[in-house]
């Protein structure tokens, strides 16, 4: 596809307002701007509750947020949005969420080179469109298209956050009150996800938390205060709770998970930001396909080989078939086993093997 010649741009936008995960997503476009333009400004538009996730971008030098469902929800919001965006003025605009409202936002922007994904309003929104490809169900390759058409060439896949600066303090506290020391060895264990039909069940986590202490690992829980009640049977099944940072701050989450050795969970924000850290990942997918996304090396993608998934592109709320067989058919052995590609994950002895370790056949599938 051919390029579009334009002047070097000076500031660009991205809109980017759906889940943290997406966020995530975007740091490709980034690295690739900053890859192409050394002096260009980049910003990102994102919800309120992304801002410390895309602060965490490498690259990106200004974050814009528009609540969309709370206080700038409605057209007084997209108007006061709008004004915001037209004072930075920027001279480029990337879209890659698909919405009516980012649509209605970009055509607001006054933005003259405007860049996105071609729709009903899309071609009234952008006067630069591509067209979704249905053969390619990776999003972002999909969206590196929109660099492509901007005149700037992709650099890669891969996901990038940094640890945030200034939360060494809180770090340090988190490891004193739980108990820890620098040299202990912390695993996180993301057990949330925006959509429940996303999350593996509690017990396993229970179990697999018992298998990673037996190794010499601290398992630590990350999620949102939604997540409270998984916890809660999380304990129950082991008996004690386990060390948890529910409920944090995402700036807090980022640098702990910074701190962690491998990290394992579902489809979620979380997941995705301990890939994007660099950390060894192990990701089950149930009700959405792993194949919408690009993974590396050091992440192992599991899902149950079970004929309904995937089922849904975000996650219904509950199994439609009621069983949720594909989260329940990833077994804590399976996890363990994916771990041990990824790390230097060991066997412990047999005396201090974990009797809660779930050790039926596996029924997975497994890829990286």
């Amino acid at each position: 596809m051919a390029t579009t010649a334009a002047p070097r741009p000076r500031k660009i936008l991205i809109i980017q307002t759906a889940f943290i995960g997406d966020i995530v997503f975007a740091s490709p476009l980034v690295y690739a701007i900053k890859n192409k333009y050394d002096q260009v400004e980049v910003a990102l538009l994102v919800r309120p509750r992304g801002r410390e996730v895309a602060e965490c971008i490498p690259g990106v030098d200004k974050v814009i947020t528009f609540d969309k469902h709370g206080r700038q929800k409605g057209w007084k919001g997209l108007l006061s949005v709008r004004r915001a965006v037209r004072r930075e003025n920027f001279d480029l605009l990337l879209s890659p969420h698909r919405s009516l409202r980012s649509a209605l936002l970009s055509a607001l922007s006054g933005v003259s080179r405007r860049v996105g994904y071609r729709s009903s309003l899309g071609k009234l929104a952008y006067n630069i469109v591509i067209r979704p490809d249905d053969t390619e169900p990776c999003h972002l390759k999909q969206d590196l298209r929109l660099l492509e058409r901007a005149g700037i060439p992709e650099a890669g896949t891969r996901l990038r956050l940094e640890p945030p600066p200034g939360q060494q303090e809180y770090v340090t506290g988190f490891l004193r009150k739980h108990g820890l020391v620098a040299a202990d060895r912390l695993v996180a264990l993301c057990i949330g996800a925006h959509w429940a039909s996303k999350r593996w069940p509690a017990v396993y986590f229970a179990s697999l938390a018992g298998a990673l202490i037996d190794r010499g690992y601290v398992p630590v829980l990350f999620g949102g205060k939604d997540e409270a009640e998984v916890a809660m049977e999380i304990a129950q099944d082991r008996g004690e709770a386990l060390v948890s940072c529910l409920g944090n701050r995402l700036s807090e989450s980022a640098a702990l998970l910074a701190r962690c050795q491998m990290a394992v969970g579902g489809d979620s924000g979380l997941t995705h930001m301990a890939r994007a850290l660099g950390l060894p990942t192990v990701m089950i997918f149930g009700p959405t396909d792993p194949r919408a996304h690009c993974f590396e090396e050091s992440t192992v993608v599991l899902n149950a080989q079970v004929k309904c998934r995937p089922c849904s592109s975000h996650g219904p709320r509950r199994c439609p078939q009621k069983h949720h067989d594909c989260m329940r058919l990833v077994s804590p052995e399976d996890v363990l086993d994916a771990l041990r590609r990824i790390s230097s994950l060991q066997t412990p002895s047999p005396l201090s093997a974990s009797p809660r370790l779930n050790s039926r056949p596996a029924m997975t599938s497994a890829g990286g």
